[in-house]
């Protein structure tokens, strides 16, 4: 619900036993003070810990260190916690290939209504493992500490003493090494693929100290998931000093066809050689060593490179205008013992969103963190990666990735063609290329189809302007065109089913099991509608073909129970004992309500869910699934206590990660999680077209929550 006040929106819940909420709108608040709020979440490290990993980063690059500041002690963290990468949105490689291998390799055909069409499903095989390998992103490099030659060991440092400033974005780490004290700084540029360091410590004088710079040639992809670095292949690619300079050079490094550079400067008497191929070290004069590395993908030019205190600068300066110009919860006064965690895991999420989500191309599961599904974005996650940017007032960074879904655009619509199809088909699981990825499951997954229309509504919303509209409206109407032409008219039902062969949400029925299911009904209805206003929007008349659909659509299957089916075609769902699924809940939550949907039917439904699985079993991008269903129906203390899951599995971790319940040892970041848990908090203090009247309406009114909000934007 838009509340109309031109200047800055801050709600307040003053709630008094239980009754009073006052809106107080613009200079008649007293606003949050955003700094305070911030740094109150600092992150503190007090020992070697591998699942305190803390990262620097803008969105497009990211630089992940351990307790010494920098990438000193790999092999523990990678075993033990999160692991030490250097990654960006921009470079990335494929292996060569040599046998000549083409996508219709690793393809079949599939039934599709009285149709055969071809899916790449064939992942296993030459194809199907090369294909779903490359693209892949690089890992840029790994900077370290070597004490006398040797890397640093987790027990040579003692009093260890390490913060994220999240207000600055520079990470201070501050041990004892050798008897001696070690103060590093570590920080990354706003926009470049840059990040600065200071070694201040009497071992940096003495030489004991010193920088290691070495590249891997790529990950070891056989493990799709948290894929060790390789070291065992130098032959395989070069790393060459091409330029050097007072104070700085400039290595060029070739893994195949692809190149990128690192730019070094240092201040002060330094010298860097190379040890070994690929081994560089950098060895300073005095007590303090002053650095920094630039990455990109062409060669920099002659004395452009960065000092310390400008990437600091920088830093500091990007961080102050997101934390300034987007929206903020303060739950200060609140007096339910849940209100500190739930303020911490929003702002470090926030944190999170910004070094891992914020780039040109949409991410990877794991973000810029390490390498999950060979460092690939999937598509059916989107919205949860993007929307929140809109609630939380900052649209232009949702823009960023939406832009590459603009420019994908041919590929996707030709995946359609010859699937004969109209509009575009997004790929499931896809590079900087877009190119689809192979898999079992991958080309029947469909709700990532309607998620760029949902997005391009929200920046719609944010920006309600012809130009918007011009901008996305191909991707709007080729996603419904897609919509409308998947939809297959069944004459002897007199309706449009969805399917088979599809796989939905939870991806456990067979594909050619599986028919309308609840969600993606929905979805196709909402996507469809989208669309339809769209083109009043632009002056255009209706598309008879999608008013057809939205007329004669399936409706959402009910049970006998009288409950919601997450599939039409799996209607005993309700009598199997244990837990059950949870996917149709989607359908008002994620989404609106349509006028599809009945809220009695998922009042039930949803309170079916809880009874037979418990609240804590709302777990990784679930926790915001749940609380979205919870606050559209107005159970506010049930949206709390989902959000604020104690449980292991939705542990928040010092630096806010959370591990993926289904692989925890593969996906040590499952920012997804994070996503949904801001989408979910962004609704519930900002609200939703149709929400109660009064200001965080998601909360409760129990006398408990003083809930403060600035600058976030209502959900449909």
């Amino acid at each position: 619900m838009r509340l109309p006040c031109p200047a800055r929106l801050v709600f307040q819940v003053i709630s008094a036993a239980g009754f009073c909420a006052v809106l107080v709108c613009g200079a008649l608040a007293q606003p949050i003070d955003r700094e305070a709020l911030v740094k109150r979440h600092t992150v503190r490290v007090d020992k070697v810990d591998p699942e305190a990993a803390l990262s620097v980063g803008n969105g497009d690059f990211a630089f992940t260190v351990d307790a010494t500041g920098l990438q000193s002690m790999e092999a523990l963290y990678f075993r033990e916690g999160i692991p030490l990468e250097t990654l960006s949105t921009w470079a990335w490689h494929e292996f060569p290939n040599t046998q000549g291998l083409t996508l219709a390799d690793a393809s079949e055909l599939h039934e599709f209504h009285g149709r055969k069409i071809s899916y790449a499903t064939k992942q296993r095989g030459p194809a199907g493992e090369y294909f779903r390998q490359n693209p892949h992103p690089v890992p840029l490099g790994q900077v370290s500490l070597l004490l006398k030659g040797k890397p640093v060991t987790k027990e040579q440092l003692g009093a260890v003493k390490q913060s994220l400033d999240l207000w600055t974005g520079i990470i201070r780490s501050e041990y004892v090494l050798a008897g001696e004290s070690v103060v590093v700084e570590t920080v990354a540029h706003d926009t470049a693929s840059a990040v600065g360091v200071t070694i201040v410590s009497p071992l940096v004088k003495s030489g004991a100290l010193e920088v290691r710079l070495r590249f891997p040639y790529s990950h070891n992809l056989a493990k799709h998931n948290k894929p060790a670095l390789v070291w065992d292949q130098p032959k395989s690619h070069r790393s060459q000093i091409v330029e050097r300079a007072e104070g700085g050079a400039v290595i060029e490094r070739a893994l195949d066809a692809t190149r990128y550079y690192v730019q070094l400067r240092w201040d002060g008497a330094a010298t860097l050689k190379e040890a070994a191929a690929h081994d560089f070290r950098l060895k300073a004069a005095g007590d303090e060593l002053a650095f920094t590395f630039a990455f990109s993908a062409e060669k920099p030019e002659a004395g452009a490179a960065l000092g310390f205190a400008e990437v600091s600068a920088a830093s500091a300066r990007g961080w102050k205008d997101y934390w300034t110009r987007g929206g903020a919860v303060d739950f200060t006064g609140s007096t339910d013992p849940r209100a500190a965690e739930l303020e911490r895991r929003i702002v470090l999420s926030q944190y999170l969103m910004k070094v891992n989500y914020a780039g040109d191309v949409p991410p990877a599961e794991t973000g810029l963190t390490h390498i999950s599904w060979y460092g690939k974005h999937n598509s059916e996650m989107y919205f949860w990666h993007a929307a929140h940017f809109y609630q939380w007032g900052r649209t232009e960074l949702l823009e960023k990735s939406l832009a590459w879904y603009r420019k994908i655009l041919p590929v996707g619509k030709a995946d359609a063609a010859a699937q004969g199809f109209a509009g575009v088909r997004w790929p499931k699981m896809a590079g900087i290329d877009g190119r689809t990825g192979p898999g079992g499951i991958n080309p029947f997954i469909i709700w990532n189809q309607p998620n760029p229309i949902y997005l391009s509504e929200l920046v719609y919303r944010s920006k309600p302007t012809k130009e918007t509209l011009e901008t996305y409206r191909d991707v709007v109407f080729e996603s419904a065109e897609f919509l409308a032409s998947f939809a297959f008219y069944d004459e002897a039902t007199k309706r449009y089913v969805l399917g088979p062969p599809i796989k939905n949400v939870s991806e456990k029925s067979g594909a050619n099991l599986t028919q309308n299911p609840t969600f993606e009904l929905a979805y196709w209805y909402y996507g469809l509608q989208v669309a339809q206003a769209w083109r009043e929007r632009l002056g255009l008349a209706p598309e008879p073909k999608w008013a057809d659909i939205l007329a004669k659509l399936s409706k959402l299957p009910v049970s006998e129970e009288g409950f919601y089916l997450e599939i039409e075609t799996l209607k005993d769902m309700y009598q199997e004992p244990g837990h059950i699924p949870i996917s149709m809940m989607l359908a008002y939550g994620y989404l609106p309500k349509t006028a599809l949907l009945d809220v009695e039917t998922a009042r039930r439904t949803f309170a079916e869910v809880n009874r037979r699985n418990g609240a804590d079993r709302w777990m990784s991008w679930q926790l915001g699934q749940g609380a979205l269903t919870a606050a559209r129906l107005g159970q506010t203390e049930l949206a709390v206590a989902i959000l604020t899951n104690p449980s292991k599995q939705t542990r928040f971790m010092p630096s806010g990660h959370v591990r993926r319940p289904k692989e925890p040892e593969g996906c040590v970041t499952y920012l997804p999680v994070n996503a949904s848990l801001l989408t979910a908090a962004g609704l519930m203090a900002g609200g939703w077209d149709g929400a109660p009247e009064g200001a965080a309406p998601g909360f409760p009114k129990d006398g408990k929550w003083v809930v403060r909000v600035e600058g976030l934007n209502p959900l449909p």
